[in-house]
């Protein structure tokens, strides 16, 4: 074989190599492409508990172009035993809603609120049944009344044919053994942070609704709630500013074993 075929050859498999090569590399850039693709993906739609971390579940509580003399009930029902400890946080910015004035011209720094809690499960539930105000600020104005374990909740009849539970009568403030509760100050927006997916339920009416209605053989019950004027005593004192953790763990006005 001469020279020159030799040479030529080697430049014709030199050429297959590199075509061979450039295939291959593209090949590598397009998997590569996929699986970016792929991971853009999977990074826009995962939550915390798709890698053993914990779900925080958003939402709004719209009580603007309410009067803000009142205080408008706000519940939920926290999950049992099984899901460990159940953590609420309610917050708001102090000068939030400052474009509807909500109280009067011209008044732009209203009311920040840090709520933080922690609990187990209701008072008609079998398992550690409790709740903790963690911690508390409100600056300016005070904007939660009445944290409850039991929602503080007036008992109606449900249709009157049998006794009314535990003696309760009709009218009777007392706590709903189906749901934990406070009452937010109305006119202004607030933010709920939760670990727990169950809804956060509240009322913008000012009348009376009903949360929960029971009939068993030989009593019934209906608890419903209502909004009430900041000077009524049955929303009970104002919180002092708590906001170092757990300062008011054993304070029972907001926390009570069932």
């Amino acid at each position: 074989m001469s020279l020159e075929t030799s040479i030529a050859a080697l430049v014709e498999a030199s050429n297959k190599l590199t075509d061979a090569v450039n295939g291959k590399i593209g090949e590598i850039d397009q998997r590569v492409a996929s699986a970016e693709n792929e991971f853009d993906q999977w990074r826009g739609s995962v939550e915390a508990k798709d890698i053993n971390g914990e779900s925080l579940y958003r939402s709004t509580i719209d009580l603007t172009g309410l009067s803000s003399d009142y205080y408008y009930p706000v519940w939920w029902r926290m999950p049992n035993n099984l899901a460990g400890e159940s953590r609420i946080m309610i917050s708001r910015n102090y000068q939030e809603d400052r474009e509807l004035f909500p109280f009067g011209p011209g008044v732009t720094h209203l009311a920040g609120l840090l709520l933080q809690m922690e609990g187990t499960a209701h008072p008609w539930d079998g398992d550690a049944n409790y709740l903790t105000m963690k911690r508390i600020s409100q600056t300016y104005r005070d904007t939660v009344r009445a944290v409850q374990f039991g929602m503080m909740s007036i008992a109606r009849p449900v249709n009157g044919v049998k006794p009314m539970l535990n003696g309760f009568t009709n009218g009777q403030v007392g706590s709903c053994q189906v749901y934990s509760g406070c009452y937010l100050r109305g006119g202004l927006t607030y933010h709920v942070a939760k670990n727990f997916k169950d809804g956060l339920m509240y009322s913008r009416q000012d009348v009376e609704i009903s949360i929960h209605e029971q009939v068993e053989v030989s009593w019934e019950i209906k608890w419903v709630v209502k909004p009430y004027h900041k000077d009524d005593a049955q929303l009970g004192p104002v919180y002092a500013e708590s906001r170092l953790a757990y300062i008011l763990d054993y304070d029972q006005r907001y926390a009570k074993k069932a």
